[in-house]
């Protein structure tokens, strides 16, 4: 039973928009099972790509997979049906999580790894029983990790705890008309997931497109100009909390429900010195040696992810060096928000120094800055307060230098108590359901105040 929040927050946003999207089902992270191995390297692009349009649809009697020998079990091909690709106008994706075949581009597959990365199909179709199966590409997986899960939602109806196999039929498909497929990465083991140049990570979520009935036809959408990148650790990405509960989702909902994207990219045991994952493969934020109080020393780019989408060459940075939604230029983030310190203070405090933690945080903020010259950057005081007291130097630092777009929420020691209570009834370091819940309440009415939005 999921603890009742006993106090009511200042502002009902946050507080109502977790109620509604905690009634999503739950589910649980599955055994791990023995899975196949064969690895696909992802050709390495030299530099971001913009998704350039192509033909949608391709007969799917030629659809070649990835690896025959891999494939989930899977029913005969329906007569004349039509594969929409990944590059289809019919597809769109959340911002900064995805790569493909060709950088960031390319027709024959979409990947990321992140938690709560999405991508979104919308068809139409003449047929009055539709058929539509979700085409992914299992053949990279390894024993070492159980099979990611992925919720989606199919015309506003949602199924969850679904691994990700070579194809996945949507029975939920019903009626002539036009249609919408959400689906999202909702969980994933914390290793073999980044990937290294020329290679690509294992255990990631790769799609190869969508299958659907004769005379189906795109219904083109388009990405919002304006959209969030949510940075962050495993208490970002929802560990130890229910799916579609944590923070970071709860607030990229608010920020949906008046028309923005959203992109969340945070990885568990990182910070902003501190590597991500179980094995420590992924790089820090913005990784600084050598520091001498809090100046200087020597920024260590491949030890650093703050510019990357993953290891495998794909870089978050348009050709002018700014970041980009989806790899083309005027595609920067409208909002940064970034909850590091954390694991810094933690399990890796002594592995570093808190002079190069400072180093890390100012210059990691000032490289921020520089490929998002535009963009509102938004701190946020871990909530057992960790690293605190540098982080709100740091961001009034910049203030005081001239850089009126950047601002902190801190929600106190309030949380920071809540969190470390008896009986856990909102979690520990991780928060549970009701901690998250309690957090997004503080954040959104704070978060779209410093944007100047008006809730709908």
């Amino acid at each position: 039973m999921k603890t009742p929040i006993k106090k009511t927050p200042r502002n009902h946003l946050g507080l109502l928009t977790a109620i509604a999207l905690s009634t999503i089902p739950a589910w649980s992270q599955e055994s791990p099972k023995p899975v196949l191995t064969n690895a696909l390297p992802v050709t390495p692009a030299a530099s971001a790509a913009p998704v350039s349009p192509a033909a949608f649809t391709a007969p799917a009697a030629t659809a070649t997979p990835t690896s025959p020998a891999s494939q989930s079990p899977q029913e005969a091909i329906p007569t004349n049906a039509v594969t929409l690709k990944v590059d289809s106008p019919a597809a769109i994706y959340s911002p900064g999580n995805w790569s493909g075949d060709t950088g960031r581009g390319g027709s024959q597959y979409r990947q990321t790894w992140c938690i709560g990365g999405s991508m979104l199909w919308n068809w139409e179709t003449p047929t009055n029983n539709p058929k539509a199966t979700l085409l992914l590409d299992d053949s990279m997986f390894t024993t070492n990790f159980s099979r990611p899960l992925i919720a989606y939602s199919i015309d506003g109806i949602w199924k969850s705890k679904v691994p990700v196999r070579n194809e996945i039929e949507i029975p939920e498909l019903k009626n002539p008309g036009t249609h919408e497929l959400r689906v999202v990465l909702d969980s994933n083991a914390q290793l073999e997931r980044w990937g290294a140049p020329g290679q690509s990570a294992n255990n990631v979520l790769r799609v190869r497109g969508l299958r659907v009935d004769e005379g189906s036809k795109p219904v083109p959408k388009k990405n919002s100009s304006n959209w969030a990148m949510i940075i962050g650790d495993s208490i970002t990405e929802g560990t130890m909390a229910p799916e579609f509960t944590q923070y970071a989702w709860l607030i990229g909902q608010a920020l949906a429900s008046v028309g923005w994207d959203y992109g969340i990219s945070a990885c568990g045991w990182s910070g902003w010195l501190a590597p991500g994952d179980s094995t420590h493969d992924v790089p820090g934020f913005y990784v600084m040696t050598n520091s001498v109080n809090g100046s200087g020393g020597t920024y260590l780019d491949s030890l650093s992810r703050w510019n990357k989408i993953d290891g495998n060459n794909h870089t978050l940075l348009d050709a002018n060096g700014h970041f980009s939604g989806w790899g083309g230029v005027n595609q920067e983030p409208t909002l940064i928000l970034i909850n590091y310190g954390t694991n810094d203070k933690t399990w890796f405090n002594a592995k570093s120094s808190a002079s190069d933690f400072t180093a890390s945080v100012r210059q990691g903020l000032a490289a921020v800055r520089s490929a998002a010259p535009r963009a509102k950057i938004v701190v946020l005081i871990p909530f057992g307060q960790f690293g605190a007291k540098d982080l709100k130097a740091a961001v009034q630092e910049r203030i005081t230098n001239g850089d009126t777009n950047i601002a902190l929420i801190d929600l106190g020691p309030e949380i920071a108590r809540a969190l470390s209570s008896p009986g856990k009834p909102f979690g520990d370091l991780h928060p549970n359901a009701a901690g998250h819940a309690w957090c997004a309440s503080l954040i959104i009415p704070r978060l779209f105040t410093i944007l100047g939005l008006n809730p709908r």
